[in-house]
């Protein structure tokens, strides 16, 4: 399709060639980055504009082949009056980084409803968990969290076993909490014994911890578009 549109276009001068599509969400995306990349200038115009145009032109019905006479009508408009926006690449690369600054800000709202639910958990099994690190979400905080989930499973576990959490590789950021006291206090805490909690708790961190490596990845594409 997209390669049928180009030869049928071959016979005219790109310069006096003015393709216009409508501004429909995502579904002109793909034609319209096709278009600028072969050297077309594109016009994008609002729906609502060719919905008017059809309307005081006495159309009602709307289908592909009269919506492309409005688009037609439209681009036809003098200079002073045009309804429609020049497109180029380098803006193309603008809508790129307006989706990739909306999904930064999707993914760091599912991240804090997440936490906000990791918290909970905590509470019910382990209460007495966040009091014994100066931050959350830190290396050996989610380590613990993802092989044990409560104060439980903490305490039962033998202390080599409980150690391992608390390897950092790299010049990772070390914590005065010991393996020791971390077990002490599990085996005094006040938390509920649950099964389902506890599994929750393991989920969750997976999940924080892939978001926050999304986030990273996202991050550093909009630095690059910078």
């Amino acid at each position: 399709g997209f390669d049928f549109l180009i030869n049928s276009l071959k016979p005219y001068s790109k310069k006096s060639i003015l393709l216009g599509m409508e501004d429909t969400g995502h579904y002109h995306v793909a034609l319209l980055k096709f278009l600028l990349s072969n050297g077309y200038t594109v016009a994008l115009i609002n729906p609502k504009t060719t919905d008017l145009t059809r309307k005081m032109e006495g159309g009602i019905t709307k289908n592909d082949k009269l919506d492309t006479i409005t688009i037609c009508d439209v681009l036809d408009t003098p200079e002073r009056k045009k309804q429609y926006r020049i497109t180029k690449v380098d803006r193309f690369d603008l809508y790129e980084q307006r989706q990739l600054t909306r999904h930064h800000h999707n993914l760091k709202e599912e991240l804090n409803v997440y936490c906000n639910r990791l918290q909970k958990s905590i509470d019910l099994v382990f209460p007495e968990f966040n009091t014994l690190f100066s931050s959350k979400y830190g290396v050996v905080y989610m380590n613990l969290l993802k092989t044990f989930g409560s104060a439980e499973a903490i305490a039962s576990t033998d202390i080599r076993t409980i150690r391992k959490c608390f390897e950092i590789k790299g010049k990772g950021n070390r914590i005065s909490l010991t393996p020791e006291k971390l077990k002490e206090c599990a085996k005094n805490s006040i938390g509920i014994s649950s099964e389902v909690e506890t599994i929750q708790i393991k989920h969750l961190v997976s999940q924080i911890m892939l978001i926050k490596e999304q986030i990273a990845e996202i991050d550093k594409k909009i630095e690059e578009f910078s």
